[in-house]
């Protein structure tokens, strides 16, 4: 898409509205990248040990709440980076932007039922204009 479009892009893989994994490159080739929703994220993350027979079972366990506070907390410590990449991001794809870094940060740590909505929030936060639907000509 950057070398047909000759412009930076973003996008979203979003899963089940639950989560996503935003990424953004640049027409230098920088990219950056970011979960949202990052409880749902530490779950998907989460590796099972090697001796689990039945997910389901280990997924009921402490041992489990424990891996999953472990992966989150690494993920929140990628926050400050992921934030500092988006906001290099933005300033390359030209937007005119009064982003700040401490709220970009905190949205890449909001919880919200529908990731979509984190991601349209981010885009705004970082100075992407609203989508204009012009109207459909004769």
């Amino acid at each position: 898409m950057i070398v047909w479009t000759g412009a930076p892009a973003c996008v979203a893989d979003v899963s089940d509205s639950s989560i996503a994994l935003v990424t953004g490159l640049d027409t230098n080739g920088h990219r950056w990248q970011a979960w949202l929703n990052l409880d749902n994220a530490a779950a998907l993350l989460v590796e099972e040990p090697e001796d689990v027979d039945d997910v389901s079972v280990w997924m009921a366990t402490p041992e489990f709440e424990e891996a999953i506070g472990h992966q989150r907390a690494e993920l929140d410590a990628q926050v400050p980076a992921d934030a500092e990449g988006a906001l290099m991001w933005a300033s390359a794809a030209g937007v005119q932007a009064a982003a700040q870094r401490p709220r970009v940060e905190e949205l890449l740590r909001a919880q919200e039922t529908f990731v979509e909505e984190l991601f349209d929030a981010l885009l705004d936060e970082l100075g992407f204009p609203e989508t204009v639907h012009s109207a459909p000509q004769p």
